[in-house]
């Protein structure tokens, strides 16, 4: 019973940090529309920037028709809840707080290609593509699923 209290709260630690990630992203790129159109802002000189940016394509700017993206996005979206029930089911954590990092990651940037036929990136480092905080739980869940396949798979823990 503890093993399953103690599960609930994680689970729940996690939603709560993805809702608010997810919220964090919405807030940030409506301020994004709203105040950087036409300028830039420099947090960092030369280094980080504030800048917006119509991404039409798909990660680092692959360029994929559009009629292909939209529905492509749904069914990953599908398939990775799919195995983020699964993961909840046989009390993987680590593997399903990532694959709900990529899946709300992966709604925030879908929400944005159907309001606005684009996804608003504006965090500009200079050496790096333009990206969002929807990109950067995206990135964030894919690295915690790549470590659990590694730590699982060294430890033979599946």
């Amino acid at each position: 019973m503890f093993k399953n209290r103690k599960m609930n709260i994680k689970t729940g630690v996690a939603l709560v940090s993805a809702v608010f990630l997810f919220l964090l992203d919405r807030i940030l790129k409506n301020w994004a529309v709203n105040s950087l159109y036409n300028q830039k802002i420099s947090l960092i000189k030369e280094w980080l920037e504030m800048e917006l940016f119509q991404n039409k394509n798909i990660a680092f700017s692959i360029k994929i028709p559009e009629f292909i993206i939209v529905p492509v996005i749904v069914l990953i979206i599908i398939g990775l809840a799919y195995y983020f029930i699964k993961a909840i089911k046989s009390s993987h954590i680590i593997k399903a707080t990532s694959f709900l990092f990529v899946i709300i990651g992966a709604i925030s940037n879908l929400y944005d290609r159907l309001q606005f036929g684009y996804v608003i990136d504006f965090i500009n480092f200079k050496y790096w593509p333009v990206f969002n905080i929807a990109d950067v739980m995206i990135s964030a869940g894919i690295i915690g699923l790549i470590w659990t396949l590694f730590y699982y798979k060294n430890t033979n823990k599946r």
